[in-house]
C-alpha cells in the first residue's frame, strides 16, 4: 500500500495502529499494511467498525499486528477485541477475495502459481 495511504489509516485509527513504528523486533507491522491500495477502503471500514464497536461497547480495543496480502486475500492478525471484532476481521478477508487488490473495483480470486485477486482490467498483473 502506498505509504501515504498506510500513514492515513495509521492517523485516523492510532490505537488499532498501536505498533505500526515499532521495530521488527517488535511487531511485523513495522513492515506497514502490505497490501495493494486497492484494498484501502475495505481497511478502512474495517477499522471504522472496530473502533465505532469499541467506543460503544464493552468491547476491549482491537490492535492490528500485521495486514498483510496472503494467498490472494487479505490476512490481519490482531489482538484484544471480542468474537464480534473477530466477525468483522473475517468478513473483510473474506470480501477482499472480491475487490480488485490493485483498484479496488469488483474482482475475482485467480488462483494457480501467483495467487491474487484482480479485476477484468488487471487480470493477470502483479502489483506496481
Amino acid at each position: 500500500m502506498k505509504k501515504e495511504l498506510d500513514e492515513l489509516l495509521c492517523q485516523r485509527y492510532p490505537l488499532i495502529f498501536a505498533e505500526r513504528h515499532l521495530s521488527q523486533m517488535q511487531t511485523c507491522m513495522c513492515w506497514g499494511i502490505a497490501c495493494g491500495d486497492g484494498w484501502f477502503d475495505l481497511i478502512d471500514t474495517l477499522c471504522e467498525r472496530l473502533q465505532f464497536h469499541a467506543n460503544h461497547n464493552t468491547m476491549p480495543p482491537v490492535e492490528i499486528t500485521q495486514a498483510k496480502e496472503k494467498w490472494g486475500e487479505l490476512s490481519v492478525n490482531y489482538a484484544g477485541g471480542d468474537t464480534y471484532a473477530g466477525g468483522l476481521i473475517d468478513m473483510a478477508e473474506a470480501l477482499s477475495a472480491h475487490v480488485c487488490e490493485v483498484c479496488g473495483s469488483p474482482g475475482t480470486l485467480q488462483e494457480g502459481p501467483a495467487f491474487r485477486t484482480r479485476c477484468a482490467a488487471h487480470m493477470g498483473q502483479p502489483l506496481a
